[in-house]
């Protein structure tokens, strides 16, 4: 008989250097782009560029997850 295996059917983490969400991004008419990160809403940006600019700088200088340390890998 064949036992349960709960990540059978799940595909392998790639790791956070292929993250991409492109949903983090959103567009408001007359305002300009927005990005979602862990902590909230940015914005406005200018141009799309400028969000993806911005996330970028944040991802480099945010604080490491608190979480980390207790969570399994």
């Amino acid at each position: 008989m064949d036992t349960f295996d709960p990540d059978k059917n799940r595909p392998p983490r790639a790791g956070e250097n292929y993250r991409f969400n492109q949903q983090r991004y959103f567009h408001v008419m007359s305002q300009g782009w927005y990005i979602h990160t862990r902590e909230g809403v940015h914005g406005p940006y200018l141009r799309k560029e400028d969000a993806h600019d911005q996330l970028e700088m944040h991802i480099l200088h945010s604080t490491p997850d608190p979480s980390d340390s207790w969570r399994m890998g």
